[in-house]
């Protein structure tokens, strides 16, 4: 449901065929294909049109059993994806052949991945709240970052200068790459644990969500928050800026995803997801937000589900 000061009409593409339950998705650079990953740990590409119509154009198979957690696209090369499976593997793939060119192993269950926006670093997240490092071009592990409170999740900075880390004890701490070492800053972000972290494309701000069920929205400068959102009552589970970093997207475990206007905090747009969306992507060069989660028909497999506008 839309609210009433929307500036523009939604609409909502479901396709289906993708996987029993999915986990992760992602968009490449020119916002014309989507990766998603699964329980069945396998990523599957698709084909977004301009409609927000999609076509599946491969499937990558070579992961173990465990499920597929995290997917990424390599930010300068629009045929390169990068999967995290809980096989404790990450692999590289040509998605024009559907080969993995690449594997690196690691050491606990990969659970997230972020591509650095320089394109030169991955960032791995495993199940034991460390992160890894993996070289691009030698596609070998160069670092690790490993915290007492773990890593719930994290996100580059827009400049691939810093790496935002959300931990088990409510804070989000920023390190410096590739120097790592102590946080060169931290901030309290919620009262329970801080789950996930996004920055916008601008470099201007980052959000949080949380257990406690709260979105915070945060000067990235003066490392301040500008506003909150509480409108669900369980933990926030995924965050997407959208490309001009106007519009935040949030999910929570009860099934619904908000989208907000940053600069006002007035409601966008209002979707139910059941079961709840896994995960969230926008589109870089348009307004389409692609999530996986969704229950489809039990004859085509499950859902991916995008929303967008027909007119600005």
């Amino acid at each position: 449901m839309a609210s009433s000061s929307a500036p523009f009409e939604y609409k909502a593409r479901r396709f289906a065929g993708a996987h029993a339950r999915g986990i992760c998705v992602g968009w490449d650079k020119l916002g014309q294909r989507i990766a998603t990953g699964g329980a069945d740990s396998v990523a599957c590409v698709w084909k977004v049109g301009a409609g927000g119509e999609a076509k599946q154009e491969t499937k990558l198979k070579g992961h173990k059993a465990g499920g597929i957690h995290g997917c990424c696209w390599d930010p300068n090369n629009a045929n390169l994806l990068a999967t995290a499976s809980s096989d404790r593997s990450v692999r590289l793939w040509d998605v024009r052949s559907g080969t993995s060119v690449g594997k690196v192993s690691t050491s606990g269950k990969a659970l997230r991945a972020a591509w650095r926006p320089r394109g030169d670093a991955i960032a791995i997240g495993d199940d034991k709240g460390q992160v890894s490092f993996v070289d691009v071009k030698t596609f070998q592990v160069s670092s690790e970052l490993t915290r007492g409170a773990g890593a719930a999740g994290f996100c580059w900075d827009a400049a691939g200068d810093a790496l935002l880390v959300a931990n088990g004890t409510g804070h989000i701490e920023v390190f410096d790459y590739p120097a790592l070492g102590e946080p060169i800053n931290e901030v309290k972000s919620h009262m329970g644990e801080a789950v996930c972290v996004a920055a916008d494309p601008t470099g201007q701000r980052f959000a949080t969500g949380g257990s406690d069920a709260i979105v915070s929205l945060w000067d990235a400068e003066a490392m301040c928050c500008e506003r909150s959102f509480a409108k669900f009552d369980s933990t926030v589970t995924s965050l997407a800026f959208d490309s001009s970093g106007d519009c935040l997207a949030y999910a929570s475990e009860d099934g619904c995803i908000a989208i907000v206007n940053v600069g006002t905090g007035g409601l966008v747009h209002e979707e139910v997801a059941r079961p709840p969306a896994r995960g969230l992507a926008w589109s870089p060069r348009g307004r389409w937000l692609a999530c996986v989660g969704l229950v489809g028909d039990a004859r085509d497999g499950r859902e991916v589900l995008t929303i967008g506008h027909l007119s600005s």
